[in-house]
C-alpha cells in the first residue's frame, strides 16, 4: 500500500508540474510571526487610553458582583470566588461561573441566556488591514492614509487586553507565536511570477502551505533564515492567490478562499474573499497582510473551549460579551447581501523570512505555485488542540468526566449555611 501511495503521489506531482510550469522567478519564505492586525493607538502600556481605545481596555471585572447580578446570593458569590473553596481550581478556575444565565444556564454554550454584558470596542478611525469590498466610503483609514479598510474583527475586539499592544507585544500574540516558533506548526509562502522583474510583474501567484519541518532559532532566539522546509500536502491548510507586484509590493488581483493554521485557539483560519498585500523587503524578508472574511462564531467557541472561567478571569472579559460583539460587528454573508452575516472582516499581520521551500519529497526546490491537496493524506484534514485535560461546554471535567458544577449545584457547604 505504501508503494502504491508513493507511486500515486509521484504521478500527481508530475501532473501538477505539467499544469504549473516553472515560473521565471520564485521567492520563498517561512512565517516567523503572525497575529491579528490590531492597530495600537496608545503611547505606552496595554490597558492605557489611546486613539484606538479612548477609555482604555475593558477594566478588571468584579466577579462577585457579576455572580450576584446573575442570581446568586452574596454569600454564594463570595464562596465561589474564595480560593479556599474546594470546587475552585487554581489551574482550571471555578466551573460554576459558567452557570450564570437565565435559570442558571451555561452562558458559554448559551450566551444569549444572559443580556449583553458589554465589551469596550474600538472607536478610533485608524485600522490595519485591506479594503475587502472595494468601497472607500466605508471602513477605517489605514495608518498610511488608505481609505476603506475593512477590519471589523479589530473594531469588535481591539480593546480586549489579550489582543491589544504594540506589534509583537500583545499577550495573545506572544503566547501563540511562542507555540508556533517552538514547533507547534510551520507555514511557508511561495511567491512566483512570469515577468522579468520580480519587483514589477503583472502575473504573480502566492501560495501558503504547511510544513512538518520545525523552524530553527539562532543564538539570539530569532527564527534563522535560509533553512529548508518541505511542503506537507494538507487537505485543509492551503491557500493560492493571484496577484501582481508593484515596486516590490504584492497586491491581490482577485479574491480567493483560503484556509491557514490560525495563531489562536480557533486553529482554523478560514478566509473567504481573501486578499494579500505583502512587501518584499530589501533584506529578503516579507511583511504585510492577509485579509478576508472569517466565521465569527468559531472564534468565540475557540475562546470558550480554552477553559471559559480561566479566559474570563485572566483577560478581564465576560465571554458572552465577546459573542455579542462579534455578532454585532459581523459584516459579510456568503449567501449574499440579504443573508445572515456569519463572517467578519479580519486581517492577519505577517512577518516572514527567506527560506528554501522544497517539494514534498524534498527532491528539489519549488519553482511554481501549485496545489498539493490532491496528494494530501486524509488524516491531515482535522487538527486537534493538545490540551492535557478534557473540556466540555467550556469547563474542565475531572478524570471521571464530572464538573462539580451545574444549574442545580449546591453552592454553600453546611458549615457556611
Amino acid at each position: 500500500m505504501k508503494q502504491l501511495w508513493i507511486a500515486t503521489a509521484v504521478a500527481a506531482t508530475t501532473l501538477a508540474q505539467q499544469q504549473y510550469p516553472s515560473a521565471k522567478w520564485t521567492r520563498t519564505y517561512v512565517i516567523e510571526w503572525n497575529e491579528p492586525a490590531m492597530y495600537y493607538g496608545a503611547k505606552t502600556g496595554v490597558i492605557d487610553p489611546g486613539t484606538d481605545c479612548p477609555a482604555g481596555t475593558n477594566p478588571e471585572i468584579d466577579w462577585v458582583k457579576v455572580l450576584v447580578n446573575a442570581g446568586y446570593t452574596l454569600e454564594e458569590a463570595k464562596w465561589l470566588r474564595n480560593p479556599a473553596n474546594p470546587t475552585r481550581s487554581p489551574v482550571h478556575g471555578q466551573n460554576q461561573m459558567a452557570f450564570r444565565g437565565k435559570d442558571r444556564a451555561n452562558v458559554y454554550v448559551n450566551p444569549t441566556s444572559t443580556p449583553d454584558p458589554g465589551l469596550v470596542g474600538v472607536s478610533g478611525a485608524i485600522a490595519e488591514g485591506l479594503n475587502l469590498d472595494d468601497n472607500e466610503e466605508t471602513g477605517f483609514i489605514s495608518p498610511t492614509g488608505e481609505k476603506g479598510i475593512d477590519n471589523n474583527f479589530y473594531k469588535a475586539l481591539g480593546c480586549w487586553k489579550t489582543y491589544r499592544g504594540p506589534h509583537r507585544l500583545s499577550s495573545g500574540a506572544l503566547q501563540f507565536n511562542d507555540g508556533m516558533r517552538n514547533g507547534g506548526w510551520t507555514t511557508v509562502i511561495v511567491v512566483a511570477g512570469e515577468g522579468d522583474d520580480p519587483m514589477n510583474d503583472d502575473h504573480v501567484k502566492v501560495g501558503f502551505y504547511v510544513s512538518s519541518d520545525k523552524m530553527v532559532k539562532d543564538a539570539n532566539g530569532n527564527i534563522a533564515r535560509d533553512y529548508s522546509f518541505r511542503i506537507a500536502p494538507n487537505a485543509r491548510y492551503e491557500g493560492i492567490l493571484t496577484a501582481r507586484t508593484s515596486d516590490g509590493v504584492i497586491h491581490s488581483t482577485a479574491p480567493a478562499d483560503v484556509m491557514l493554521r490560525d495563531p489562536s485557539y480557533t486553529q482554523n483560519l478560514e478566509l473567504l474573499r481573501a486578499r494579500v498585500k505583502l512587501e518584499m523587503k530589501p533584506d529578503g524578508s516579507l511583511t504585510g497582510y492577509l485579509a478576508g472574511y472569517r466565521p465569527w462564531e468559531a472564534v468565540y467557541k475557540g475562546w470558550v473551549n480554552a477553559r471559559g472561567p480561566v479566559i474570563e478571569v485572566l483577560t478581564w472579559v465576560q465571554l458572552p460579551a465577546v459573542y455579542y460583539a462579534l455578532r454585532r460587528n459581523a459584516d459579510y454573508s456568503p449567501t449574499g447581501p440579504g443573508g445572515e452575516k456569519t463572517h467578519i472582516s479580519f486581517a492577519l499581520r505577517i512577518d516572514a523570512v527567506p527560506a528554501f521551500v522544497m517539494k514534498p519529497d524534498a527532491s528539489k526546490e519549488v519553482a511554481s505555485v501549485e496545489s498539493y491537496k490532491a496528494i494530501a493524506p486524509k488524516e491531515s484534514a482535522t487538527p486537534v488542540y493538545a490540551f492535557p485535560f478534557r473540556i466540555i461546554d467550556g469547563i474542565v471535567t475531572d478524570k471521571d468526566g464530572k464538573t462539580a458544577a451545574g444549574p442545580k449545584a449546591v453552592i454553600l457547604p453546611p458549615s457556611r449555611q
